[in-house]
Order: structure tokens, then C-alpha cells, then sequence
């Protein structure tokens, strides 16, 4: 059993043993049980002995209310909510209401539980089909895409240079094999 010095090292009259440690070997520790030290230790105990139960009870607190009436947003368009709640937050959000084949496949997506992996990969993907129609909606209406702003090179450029150098050189290397491959096809 490992000992333990409580004054100074040459002192031996105040060494007392420490059960347990870190430097015990596997049988010893199987045999130290601290069971009996921790209060309301065994999970078959009696119900009105255990920690937790009632469970969560809200406090008695009178006549009064836990939280003020909020006055409930109305959607103007459809609003997409989980299927673990009943109805929609009083206040949400109706900047990208959901349309064209992102929409439908975000309408697919929330079908399903926030557990399950089809309903995350769903929504992740009607995400890259969002940015395509983007693009899309972008060169039918004669607007290009600003890349610069969208993309955020300015501050790129601005806070990591180096990183922006780099990317334009592979750009320019790809770009130029690209071209050397297709010439010689010709």
C-alpha cells in the first residue's frame, strides 16, 4: 500500500497509507470498494430516497405566470419546423423562404427527425442546390455573380495574402493544362 507524507519527507511518525492511486496495480484495484462512502450510491433504490425524483417540478410560485404573453409572428409563407415540436417559435425567421428544388427537397428533409441522417444530408445538399439556382436566377436576369464581394477576396486578400497568392497560382496552372489539353485534342 502506497504511502503518504503529510510534513516533511524525513518525518516517518506522519506517513499514513492512502488507499487507491494512481500507481496501483489491477488486482489492488479491485479490491478497494468506496461504495458505502458515497450517499444514495445503487440504482435500484427506493423511489423517495432517490436523487431526482420528482423529477423537475416547477416551484410553486402562485398565481402568476413563468413568462408574459408573446404576441405570435403569422407566417406569410411556408415555414419549415421539426417534427419534435408541436408548433412554430412565436418569432422566427422569413428571409429565405424556401422555393424552386431546394425547397422541395428541404420539404423532404424535414419529414424527418433531427436524429436521423437523411434529413441532415437533405438539407445539405438543398443548400448546394441553392446556390446553383442562385447562380442561375444570376446569368438569366443578366446579372453576374459579384465574386469578389461574394467570395470574399478583399478581406482575403486583405488579412491572408499569401493563402490568395497561392490560390490563384494552382487556378492559373489548372486553368492553362486545361486549355493545353483540349488544343491538343484539335
Amino acid at each position: 500500500m502506497r504511502t503518504q507524507t503529510l510534513g516533511s519527507s524525513t518525518d516517518d511518525r506522519l506517513a499514513k497509507p492512502v488507499p487507491g492511486g494512481d500507481a496501483l496495480q489491477t488486482f489492488e484495484r479491485g479490491q478497494i470498494d468506496r461504495s458505502a462512502e458515497i450517499p444514495g450510491w445503487g440504482s435500484d433504490l427506493d423511489r423517495n430516497i432517490r436523487p431526482g425524483v420528482p423529477r423537475d417540478k416547477a416551484p410553486d410560485i402562485g398565481p402568476e405566470m413563468l413568462y408574459i404573453d408573446v404576441t405570435r409572428q403569422m407566417p406569410t409563407h411556408r415555414i419549415h419546423k421539426s417534427t419534435e415540436h408541436a408548433q412554430l417559435t412565436p418569432v422566427f425567421g422569413t428571409s429565405c423562404p424556401p422555393r424552386g428544388l431546394s425547397g422541395r427537397v428541404r420539404d423532404f428533409a424535414y419529414r424527418y427527425s433531427e436524429g436521423r441522417l437523411v434529413r441532415w444530408i437533405a438539407l445539405m445538399f438543398a443548400d448546394r442546390v441553392d446556390v446553383v439556382e442562385n447562380v442561375v436566377s444570376d446569368v438569366a436576369s443578366f446579372k453576374p455573380p459579384n465574386l469578389v464581394r461574394e467570395m470574399g477576396l478583399r478581406s482575403e486578400w486583405r488579412f491572408n495574402r499569401p493563402r490568395v497568392v497561392k490560390a490563384a497560382a494552382i487556378t492559373t496552372v489548372a486553368l492553362a493544362t486545361a486549355y493545353l489539353l483540349m488544343r491538343r485534342k484539335r
